[in-house]
């Protein structure tokens, strides 16, 4: 794979934005009960046009928003990774020649899943949160990737055919 300028730019749009969206809902990006808007971002590699540059953007995006979180150093480790697994099962799944929704579906499960298992065992086993904790982030996440991201992905496939 040959990385081209358009490639690089799309990356950066996309970690910048994911982080603006992070850092300006702080309150709600971070902790027990986390509602990260900017996961809705993690659908991207979903669009055709639009594979590995989001799952890098998404990525770089992970560790520029755990920036100003209070669970520093680990969530510069752990976030970014879980973004960098989620959206990677995405892109795989978008692969696929399975129907659209079927793709939205399963991608947003197993998404929300591998985001809820890394995080999860971050805020349980280093900073000793209860394990409720995981499904909290696994409900979370659902909504935000399936329902927000979903409309997001309706949204921008008509843009990049």
């Amino acid at each position: 794979m040959r990385i081209s300028p358009v490639f690089i730019t799309r990356s950066l749009i996309i970690a910048a934005v994911y982080t603006a969206v992070t850092l300006m809902l702080g309150y709600i990006s971070y902790g027990e009960l986390q509602f990260r808007v900017s996961d809705a971002m993690i659908i991207l590699p979903l669009i055709v046009n639009m594979g590995l540059d989001a799952v890098i953007g998404l990525t770089i995006g992970g560790l520029l928003g755990n920036l100003a979180s209070p669970f520093i150093p680990w969530d510069w480790v752990f976030g970014p990774l879980a973004n960098l697994v989620a959206s990677t099962i995405i892109y795989l799944v978008g692969r696929t020649r399975l129907n659209t929704y079927v793709k939205l579906a399963v991608s947003s499960i197993l998404a929300s899943l591998a985001i809820a298992v890394i995080v999860g065992y971050e805020l349980t086993v280093i900073y000793g949160l209860p394990e409720l904790t995981i499904l909290y982030i696994f409900i979370s996440e659902l909504v935000i990737i399936g329902v927000i991201g979903g409309l997001v992905y309706r949204s921008l496939k008509v843009f990049f055919k």
